[in-house]
């Protein structure tokens, strides 16, 4: 890692008083991230150094900020969290303050689609459909501390679902990620003494992220005599989806009034030709904020920019995947420093096309979607089921996803189950082995005997591979080691890879339930960040990498019923991605299943978004350019 020599603005971020607020504005590449961990080594030092908290909301900035920390010594014990590992560390630590199921369960996301919104919709007597529905209402008005209400849910479903709410939850004792930050919100104005918040400073990195619910999160510690540093960028606040919003960094001096301001406008990152298209590009944003120009360091190369037009999509993958090879073969960049970014991917209809060519060109590239398909394979899925059984015997999900993945036992056994676990006051885990002490008399037989058999080959297995304890164990490894025998299938080798990776990624010292919880988002953060091959993603989850070429494709698509601006600062994300090549690429006419992307009628003509137009770089012909380049 290179050593860091703070510039100017930077300087002045290291020189501020912590006893005041301050807000740190940063551009893409502006060093904002190296910036705060200097700080923080810098008040770490100290002789009576301060009670210091480094919150971020995505995990991939958390990890960032982690690698940063690592290398400086004074800083290093200080490991930074999302929002949500903050809400769980207080909350688990301040038990009765929140209204969550003990211990606390998260469902992951195959759990919730395939146990919790099924088995909810039989339930209530709603169609799956309206359950998603329903959570992802219930979750925005948390996130935005506001009741807003689908249209397209009738009042009586709605009415139904509310009234099995806290009934479903308690029964199978899970609390949903989206509603950490609110019910720590909640433990906050209800409890002036609780613990684990009582800080000195709290740095948040990416604060343009955060939601109102997260925002009155950060307000109530820092009312509790708490300084707050935010640090961030209103032009990459992309996600409205969980209610983030770019006012939340841009009102920050009036809702701390005591505070300093501290813009970095020199980006390490990009070429000069890369900045100047990109700041044109969200100069077109007619609410964003007046703000110091983002600026190439000193000595920065101009880069390469180009806007390319290909005749169709067909023609389109192919050209994307020529860039991707001259780049690789001609300029001598690995495949992993390259990026293909896309604004949305339904069922692949855009990635497939271009994984396509780079697969007959014979260019390795990595599968966004590896790790969900890997967590959902059916022996994987039982594998991690039995480990979950391993840190909690009563965890009722596993078990409820152990009789869905058992042929012969049907929704009814398991919905008997649950009637059970309501009428007794207790939860569908400690029901089900209940009821098998008694030899299921609630039946069905056929069903029953299958259970019998499954719970009595798990009970046994658990006996026989308790989970080793200390301090610094590798749960991948021995998951690995124990696997393939009895009722546990063997992991599938990429599951094994993947645990492996995982075993120097997690923290030290955590048990195995939350080592489990960390699985799916460990995995998709080593995806994005460790591929050896091109790397194919949306534009959202490309924030916070840094590559040597990027391609932005199907830039004619447009997004008709989105937050237009929302939209710009995407494609401004995207574009700051990359420190030499951007290639920015649209299709003329579209065919297939990309073409009623954005349009309703088939077959028209297309333009490149509306964003780039009298921008610094024009629109040519892809195919042309490529020879013309590289000949």
């Amino acid at each position: 890692m290179p050593e860091y020599e703070p510039t100017p603005e930077q300087e002045r971020v290291l020189a501020h008083d912590i006893a005041r607020n301050a807000r740190v504005l940063a551009g893409p590449g502006t060093g904002k991230s190296a910036t705060l961990v200097a700080l923080v080594d810098q008040l770490m030092e100290r002789a009576e150094p301060p009670r210091l908290r480094l919150l971020t909301f995505t995990r991939a900035a958390t990890g960032e900020l982690a690698r940063k920390v690592s290398a400086h010594p004074a800083a290093a014990t200080l490991r930074p969290s999302t929002v949500h590992s903050f809400a769980i560390s207080v909350l688990v630590a301040n038990p009765g303050a929140a209204d969550i199921a003990r211990p606390l369960r998260i469902a992951d996301t195959w759990e919730e689609k395939e146990v919790v919104r099924r088995s909810f919709a039989r339930r209530a007597g709603i169609s799956v459909r309206e359950v998603k529905r329903l959570f992802d209402e219930m979750a925005a008005n948390w996130e935005s501390l506001r009741e807003e209400e689908d249209e397209r849910v009738p009042a009586p479903v709605r009415a139904r679902f509310l009234g099995v709410w806290n009934e479903h939850r308690r029964v199978y004792g899970y609390t949903l990620l989206a509603e950490l930050p609110y019910e720590l919100r909640k433990a906050l104005r209800d409890h002036p003494d609780l613990d684990g918040v009582d800080y000195d400073l709290l740095i948040v990195d990416e604060y343009q992220d955060l939601n109102a619910c997260d925002l009155e999160v950060i307000k109530l510690i820092g009312d509790r005599g708490c300084s707050v540093i935010a640090a961030g960028d209103d032009d990459q606040s992309i996600y409205s989806g969980r209610k983030a919003e770019p006012e939340g960094i841009r009102r920050f001096l009036g809702d701390y009034p005591d505070s300093d301001d501290y813009p970095l406008s020199i980006t390490q990152r990009c070429g000069r030709r890369i900045i100047e298209w990109a700041s044109y590009e969200i100069a077109g944003d007619p609410d964003r904020a007046e703000k110091t120009a983002l600026t190439a360091a000193e000595g920065s190369s101009d880069g390469e920019a180009a806007l390319l037009s290909f005749a169709g999509d067909v023609s389109e993958a192919r050209g994307v995947a020529q860039l991707v090879k001259q780049l690789i073969d001609r300029e001598g960049i690995d495949p992993s420093e390259i990026l293909i970014l896309l604004r949305s991917d339904h069922n692949g209809s855009f990635s497939n096309p271009i994984k396509r060519e780079l697969a007959r060109l014979e260019i390795e590239y990595s599968d966004p979607d590896r790790v969900d398909r890997m967590l959902a394979d059916e022996e994987n899925r039982r594998a991690l089921a039995i480990f979950r059984l391993a840190a909690n015997r009563d965890d009722s999900l596993a078990w409820a996803s152990l009789l869905l993945l058992t042929n012969g036992i049907g929704p009814a056994f398991s919905d008997r189950i649950y009637t059970r676990a309501r009428d007794t006051g207790t939860q569908f885990g400690p029901a089900l082995l209940e009821q098998r002490v008694q030899e299921f008399p609630l039946g069905p037989a056929a069903s029953a005997g299958r259970a019998e058999q499954l719970i009595d080959e798990v009970l046994e297995w658990l006996d026989e591979n308790p989970p080793p304890e200390g301090e610094d164990l590798d749960w991948g490894r021995w998951m690995i080691d124990v696997a393939g025998s009895g009722p546990v299938p063997a992991l599938s080798l990429d599951c094994q890879e993947l645990l492996l990776a995982l075993d120097d990624l997690a923290e030290s010292g955590e048990p195995l339930g939350r080592y489990l919880g960390q699985i799916r988002p460990l995995g998709r953060d080593r995806d994005a960040n460790e591929s050896t091959g091109v790397r194919i993603m949306t534009m959202a989850n490309a924030k916070g990498l840094t590559v040597k070429a990027t391609i932005v494709a199907a830039l004619d698509v447009p997004r008709p019923g989105f937050d237009e601006q929302e939209e710009r600062r995407l494609l401004y994300v995207a574009m700051t991605r990359s420190r030499e090549f951007l290639y920015c690429t649209w299709a003329r006419r579209r065919r297939g299943p990309t073409a009623r992307a954005g349009q309703e009628r088939v077959g028209e003509r297309r333009s490149p978004s509306s964003f780039l137009d009298g921008g610094p770089v024009e629109s040519e012909d892809g195919a042309r350019y490529i020879r013309g380049r590289w000949g």
